[in-house]
């Protein structure tokens, strides 16, 4: 069983609101600032924080560019990136005075024989100190094929494993998970709640995410966030990280008006 750390929340800073995905190694500084803002109020509220960022523009170009050739190659190139993005994000949070450290998704998580193995024990103790770890999206070493990706939301998949969060929240560049692409769908619909009820009609309205994302898109984080809600019994929360009042009582309260809830028990 994970262990139960207080009012800990994941919070993800996805690549589509931290980048622009159609240009390769392109930082929004606008969202930069909005999570800065975000993370602060809730840091000073009281709530623990893991902070995990996507890869955006910076990791999925390389390794689209990359798949299927030298994997020690895709491998290096593509943690060259992933370094560079969270240096980014994470250089603004102490500019802003939040105690936030980068956590190498790769030097914690490795894939051998047996499936993914997690050094657990430097994350807990920043938590215990009540520093924030900001951990990415990455490729790690794997002894079965030299790398494998793992999305922020695989990240945190397996460190719920052993400390469990209260919720999860997904920041977008959008209010939430729609009923078609609200940038390309005029009668797009923001759907307010998935839960075991629905989750079959969602996932067959859902398409793809807007550019290169080698890790799923919309789909595959629907599927693992609602994977993660069925086993560990608590909610996530995917809200625009521009809308920083919802955003921020998404992270302290658990609530949302203007975004997805998704939970798999029906209330």
């Amino acid at each position: 069983m994970p262990e139960t750390i207080g009012n800990l929340v994941f919070v993800k800073a996805g690549g589509s609101f931290l980048t622009f995905k159609d240009k390769p190694f392109s930082m929004n500084y606008r969202a930069l600032e909005k999570l800065s803002e975000i993370i602060g109020k809730g840091f000073r509220s009281g709530v623990r924080i893991l902070l995990g960022n996507g890869g955006g523009s910076f990791a999925h170009p390389v390794v689209k560019a990359l798949e299927g050739g030298d994997p020690s190659r895709l491998l290096i190139h593509c943690q060259r990136a992933t370094r560079l993005l969270n240096r980014i994000v994470v250089d603004q949070l102490i500019d802003k005075g939040i105690p936030a450290t980068s956590l190498q998704t790769s030097a914690f998580i490795v894939e051998d024989r047996d499936g993914l193995r997690v050094f657990i024990d430097p994350l807990r103790i920043l938590l215990d100190g009540n520093v924030i770890p900001v951990v990415y999206g990455e490729c790690i070493v794997s002894v079965r094929s030299g790398y494998r990706v793992l999305s922020t939301e695989d990240v945190f998949s397996v460190v719920a494993q052993y400390v469990k969060p209260s919720r999860i929240v997904l920041l977008t560049d959008v209010e939430g998970v729609y009923t078609c692409d609200p940038k390309l769908c005029r009668d797009a619909k923001l759907i307010r709640r998935i839960d075991r009820g629905n989750y079959e009609e969602v996932i067959s309205m859902v398409s793809g995410s807007g550019g290169i994302d080698v890790t799923g898109g919309i789909r595959g984080k629907i599927d693992k966030m609602m994977n993660i809600s069925r086993k560990l019994g608590i909610p996530v929360i995917i809200v625009s990280g521009f809308n920083t009042i919802e955003a921020s009582r998404a992270i302290i309260e658990g609530v949302v008006e203007e975004g997805t809830y998704i939970s798999w028990h029906i209330s």
